[in-house]
């Protein structure tokens, strides 16, 4: 039996049985198959337009005839399809498994080739591909918005195109190195700052570039100064229309494609934002540990790679379900504590819901919903030791208490930021219960909250991208900012009557 038993052991493993796709492995395959087909589509919109644009309808001095269209459109199209699959697949293969985002830089590269098949009737140099170069930065990566521009300087080089024969390359070269030149010009100022001018000013600043690199190269082909000049303000003049139509169709792309961007978290982070206003009027001690956890979390985001702004964020309205029943909460509470009055399992029900109450409350107000996600995922689905313990005491027999009533509900977190908004969350508030805080308290105190987060018996992190590295460097930024928030104060002696009488005289001057 033994014999027989290793016998089919070894089929296994020499594959004689059918292997079985794990679940991963199908979810791998479904997104490579999602994005094979985005980009196919978009390559024969592509070759569609172009050779439109090169062939029927729109010839400047005289429609291209022949295979020749045919065949360089078609060319073009697939290798440019494939090139961007290629990128995406080895460098930004999370962008491949966002639907959202994929769809978003299909719709960018559609809309630009588009608009540029029409804009080269007025002139070759007249283009509108950087706006798929600057919306790429500003809703899916800057360095994705890199190889944006290579692409789309191909596809200008494509419906620039007179004529095939001596000379047919100058002007679609010409073009495609300035709007190549142009394009990572845009990408760059998109670092200067944020805001909703900033599409214009990457626009201008890239239209700018991008003119003088076609001035030199046309110079460099022979072109009378008069046609350069003339090619170089109409580049410009796209560059500047390309930064105008990007800064209007941004929030339609965030709103369609519910991709968050600078811009719409800074909208966020303002206090005149309603739920903030409410936070700050009705729970304000859910506000003040709201705004510390935000510094926290922004810290430790800088130095691990995260995203800083939208951890900052998160943390603003992490605790926003507590809206619902503020006394509930401790840092909302006076001398009284309604928990007193209540069951442990009422008590932890009632804190429990105030995670799935925040969640909708942002869901209900049109947030972004990756803001939405990390919020819902700030406890996991860790367990509310306090009064699951209290339970078990009061109930004499720890068998008699259900754990499941005592645990949150959420998922735990699968991202940086994420992860980041739980270790903040879970550490000011252990900080903020100590009574006499001092630096060797707090440092105890955050690593041991890290570790059980951390090590296998809770596992909140295990599902996080967060490395033991990244653990280390988000405690210590952690300890800092927490020992410089709730330091020790000293104790000054109290001030005879007539000097604290000067005193309070003085301050009201």
């Amino acid at each position: 039996m033994r014999k027989i038993k290793i016998k089919v052991e070894k089929d296994k493993i020499a594959g004689e049985t059918p292997h079985k796709k794990t679940k991963g492995e199908k979810k791998a395959n479904g997104f490579i198959k999602r994005s094979i087909l985005v980009f196919a589509l978009v390559a024969v919109a592509v070759f569609s337009i172009t050779y439109t644009r090169m062939s029927v309808f729109f010839g400047v001095s005289e429609p291209i005839t022949g295979a020749w269209p045919i065949l360089i459109c078609a060319i073009g199209s697939v290798i440019m399809a494939l090139l961007f699959e290629a990128y995406l697949y080895f460098e930004e293969r999370e962008i491949l498994k966002s639907n959202k985002k994929l769809l978003a830089l299909g719709a960018l590269m559609l809309l630009s080739t588009l608009l540029t098949a029409f804009t080269t009737l007025i002139s070759y140099a007249f283009t509108a591909v950087f706006i798929a170069v600057i919306l790429c930065g500003l809703l899916v990566s800057k360095r994705t918005s890199y190889t944006m521009a290579i692409l789309m300087a191909f596809v200008c080089m494509l419906l620039s195109a007179e004529k095939i024969g001596t000379g047919a390359l100058d002007k679609p070269s010409a073009v495609a190195i300035a709007v190549l030149v142009g394009g990572v010009v845009s990408v760059l100022m998109l670092n200067v700052s944020s805001g909703r001018m900033l599409p214009i000013i990457a626009g201008m600043a890239g239209g700018f570039a991008a003119a003088l690199i076609l001035v030199g190269v046309l110079a460099f082909c022979g072109e009378s100064t008069r046609a350069i000049a003339k090619a170089a303000s109409w580049m410009f003049a796209g560059g500047v229309l390309c930064g105008i139509l990007a800064t209007g169709l941004l929030p339609v792309f965030e709103g369609v494609f519910d991709v968050v961007t600078d811009a719409r978290l800074n909208e966020l982070m303002n206090n005149n934002n309603p739920l903030l206003k409410r936070l700050m009027l009705e729970a304000p001690g859910t506000y003040h540990h709201s705004l510390i956890v935000g510094v926290l979390a922004e810290g430790a985001a800088e130095i691990v790679g995260a995203n800083a702004l939208l951890c900052k964020t998160a943390a603003y309205y992490h605790d926003v379900g507590k809206l619902t029943s503020p006394r509930y909460f401790k840092e909302n509470q006076g001398e009284y504590n309604i928990h007193d009055d209540l069951t442990p399992n009422e008590s932890a029900r009632r804190i429990i819901a105030h995670q799935r109450d925040g969640a909708a409350l942002l869901e209900k107000k049109h947030f972004p919903s990756e803001l939405i996600e990390i919020a819902s995922q700030h406890h996991g689905d860790s367990l509310m030791t306090y009064f699951y313990t209290k339970a078990q005491e009061m109930e004499g027999d720890a068998t008699l208490v259900r754990r499941e009533d005592f645990c949150y509900t959420g998922r735990k977190p699968h991202t940086k930021e994420g992860a980041i908004l739980m270790l903040a969350d879970c550490c000011e508030a252990a900080v903020r219960a100590l009574k006499r805080p001092t630096a060797e308290s707090i440092e105890e105190r955050v690593r041991a909250i890290i570790r059980g987060l951390w090590q296998p018996d809770d596992a909140q992190l295990s599902e996080s991208p967060l490395t033991a590295n990244d653990i280390r460097l988000i405690e210590k930024s952690f300890i800092q900012n927490l020992i410089a928030q709730y330091h020790e104060r000293i104790e000054y002696p109290a001030a005879k009557p007539e000097i604290a009488q000067t005193s309070a005289y003085d301050e009201k001057q």
